[in-house]
């Protein structure tokens, strides 16, 4: 039997600040890191397993340079 696992997504903002934060349960690393992959639409996601940061998903490179030129909040 496999064992769940929990996670957490954090949207942060242009910034670095955390905003946000989706719970996510797992069966393991890799399928919570695809779920918090399909996460970044505005916002970088920080995907946590308690205390370990498992990865980092940064916006893409087009809207990033959107946000900088202040036309994304």
């Amino acid at each position: 039997m496999q064992s769940i696992k929990h996670y957490r997504a954090f949207q942060i903002d242009p910034d670095g600040h955390v905003f946000g934060c989706v719970n996510l349960v797992c069966g393991d690393d890799e399928e919570a890191k695809r779920k918090a992959a399909a996460l970044v639409l505005l916002h970088r996601i920080e995907l946590w397993r308690l205390d370990t940061r498992i990865a980092q998903f940064d916006l893409p490179p087009e809207i990033a340079r959107q946000q900088a030129a202040g036309h994304i909040p």
